[in-house]
Order: structure tokens, then C-alpha cells, then sequence
């Protein structure tokens, strides 16, 4: 939570089922696309997801580990608080509409893939 936003709660079967293996096909493919194989909806859908509320965050960085890449794709997506309009990945973490998120980091090659799942049950 923050600025009186309830907190996120972590849905293993979209982290399990959607995020994770994108993130998997991101890493071992070297691609950074919302729309590999479909759209980020069109994924949650499969996996029985069916609310048209979702959002979807990216990270395609290396860095010498994962959670030092997970955290520079954090702190870039904090930064854009300052845009204004402001940016996307934070209008997406603190967008009340979402009540639930999934998550998936997978590395390959070098290459670490973070991808975050909002959604709306």
C-alpha cells in the first residue's frame, strides 16, 4: 500500500501461470515486448483471468544479479511519479483499481526479465 492505497495481494496463480513464464519466455528468448505471443490480457485470459482491469509492468535490465536488477527497474519506475503527466509503470503500481498481482523474474543468458501482472477480481 501507500498513499492510502490498500496493499497488493500476491496471487500465486497469476504469478505461477502468467508472470513467471512470460518472464521466462522474455529471458531465454532476449525479447522485451508486452505483446510476445499475445497481450497481457490475452494471457491472464488463458489462465482464467477473464476481468478486462489489468496492467502489466516490464523490466528487461542486466545487472550483476536479479535483485540488483529488480530493484534499478523499481527505482526507474518510481522516478516516473515526477513526469507529468505522470508515467505509466507508476500510474500502474498505484492504481486502486487493482486489488491483486502476480509476479514473475526469470534469468537467462544474462538477462533478467521481471514482469508484474496487476489485476482486478
Amino acid at each position: 500500500g501507500g498513499s492510502g492505497l490498500a496493499p497488493l495481494v500476491l496471487d500465486s496463480g497469476i504469478s505461477d501461470r502468467v508472470s513467471r513464464p512470460y518472464a521466462k519466455l522474455l529471458a531465454t528468448t532476449g525479447v522485451c515486448s508486452h505483446f510476445d505471443g499475445g497481450t497481457p490480457g490475452d494471457r491472464l485470459r488463458r489462465a482464467g483471468y477473464t476481468s478486462y482491469r489489468w496492467a502489466e509492468n516490464l523490466g528487461c535490465r542486466s545487472a550483476s544479479s536479479a535483485m540488483a536488477s529488480v530493484l534499478g527497474t523499481h527505482l526507474y519506475f518510481q522516478t516516473e511519479r515526477s513526469w507529468s503527466p505522470p508515467g505509466g509503470h507508476w500510474v500502474n503500481m498505484m492504481n486502486p483499481a487493482y486489488n491483486r498481482v502476480g509476479i514473475g523474474v526469470w534469468v537467462a543468458s544474462g538477462r533478467v526479465r521481471l514482469v508484474i501482472d496487476f489485476y482486478h477480481r
